[in-house]
């Protein structure tokens, strides 16, 4: 026969049980909520990385159009500067 001591152990042991189940259950439904969010952000980083790379290439494009341009006007600027100066010896010759 069982005495009050067993009785009370037997029910505090089968409520500790049900009640690490119902704790086991939420936690996995909380690591799955956690799964698809973290699957979620990593969707959204790749899609911010190719709208990033997207709008990063014409614009690297556009810096080197630019650079270029301004050294055709360097090489233009330097190109008059020595018609000018061949002119002006030319000039000097003649005097």
């Amino acid at each position: 026969m069982l005495t009050l001591s067993q009785v009370i152990l037997v029910i505090v042991v089968t409520i500790l049980s049900i009640l690490l189940i119902i704790f086991s259950i939420y936690i996995f439904r909380i690591l799955e909520e956690l799964k698809k969010t973290l699957q979620k952000t990593n969707s959204i980083m790749d899609d911010m990385k190719r709208i990033t790379k997207s709008v990063a290439e014409p614009i690297e494009h556009a810096s080197e159009f630019i650079s270029g341009l301004k050294k055709g006007a360097k090489l233009v600027e330097l190109a008059g500067e020595l018609v000018s100066k061949k002119q002006e010896h030319d000039r000097r010759r003649k005097e």
